[in-house]
């Protein structure tokens, strides 16, 4: 039998030195268009602001183009790794890890944090990310409330399930400044997931108030 956090793999050096420095340079250089997020906090449900930096890397762009290739050998390692457990529908979970809904990069000066959250929403089943240094101090990745840590070295990758219970969080930079990727990894295309979602839950809302097997009878969004 296998624990939880089993489900996460960690793969040393699948970037290299040059490729974490021409991905931290970019965000140096573009740095002025990057915002602030917003997500719900796992433990209140309410809207949450990060403190991090987020810049969005253009598609078809060389950092795009390397995320891209890093993330696609992640999932294959992935799939790999959970097949030794010999427990899960992985023809099933492959065809599901076929789109990134975009490419990340995260810089965390000190005091930056990300709340504990979820990654889950319809159609995505994985989250990955990347540090790119680790000459810092403080910004531990913590699992379900921080009662499991992991600590990422410079170039290695990490990947793991994306739902409601795969509750995460980044801890404050008490030194330094951390640089780090993270994409989402759905089935489908973004802007396809959005259509299929509006016009299921239209249809759910409608279908709500009169179907004896909804739990509950009002708009569903």
């Amino acid at each position: 039998m296998f624990n939880i956090q089993d489900l996460i793999l960690k793969v040393p050096n699948i970037m290299s030195d040059q490729e974490c420095e021409l991905l931290m340079n970019y965000h140096k250089e573009h740095e002025k268009e990057s915002i602030l997020e917003n997500c719900a906090e796992a433990n209140t449900g309410i809207d949450t602001q990060s403190t991090f930096k987020c810049l969005s890397l253009p598609a078809k762009s060389k950092e795009h183009e390397l995320v891209h290739k890093k993330t696609k050998a992640m999932v294959e390692k992935w799939l790999l790794y959970l097949k030794q457990f010999k427990a899960f529908h992985l023809p099933l979970l492959s065809k599901c890890l076929n789109f990134s809904h975009m490419y990340r990069l995260l810089k965390y000066e000190v005091g930056a944090k990300i709340h504990p959250h979820s990654d889950f929403s319809d159609y995505t089943y994985a989250s990955c990310t990347f540090n790119l240094n680790d000459n810092y101090t403080g910004g531990v990745f913590g699992f379900w409330n921080s009662q499991h840590t992991v600590t990422l070295k410079k170039g290695e990758g990490m990947i793991w399930p994306a739902d409601f219970f795969w509750v995460h969080e980044v801890s404050p930079i008490k030194t330094g400044v951390r640089y780090s990727t993270n994409c989402f990894i759905q089935s489908v295309d973004a802007d396809l997931s959005q259509e299929m979602n509006e016009q299921i839950y239209n249809q759910a809302a409608a279908r709500a108030t009169g179907h004896p097997q909804y739990f509950w009878h009002k708009e569903i969004k």
